[in-house]
């Protein structure tokens, strides 16, 4: 019992898990956060953004995950959140 008890207050301490936990953010909204100043998803360049536009790159989902890493970001994006925006380009590419 006291095991149970001690692992839910170290997860609700440590912020992981739980109800303590922030919720995921869309994929959409972490581009526009982490990605939108440099990279465009519109299919021209028309922002002239230093990083060019994007819809027009259609790579693996892997191509796609080494290239979101090794982007200059302010904040490091998680494995999770890399998912996300990688999710969220292939979706909007393919609406095109």
């Amino acid at each position: 019992m006291w095991k149970g008890f001690a692992l839910a207050i170290a997860t609700t301490l440590c912020g992981c898990g739980g109800a303590g936990a922030p919720p995921p953010q869309s994929g959409s909204a972490l581009f526009r956060e982490s990605c939108a100043a440099c990279h465009s998803l519109i299919g021209n360049d028309s922002l002239r953004r230093e990083g060019g536009d994007l819809l027009g790159f259609h790579f693996s989902r892997q191509v796609w995950l080494q290239y979101a890493r090794e982007m200059p970001v302010r904040r490091r994006l998680t494995p999770a959140q890399l998912e996300a925006v990688v999710e969220y380009i292939m979706t909007v590419q393919h609406q095109d």
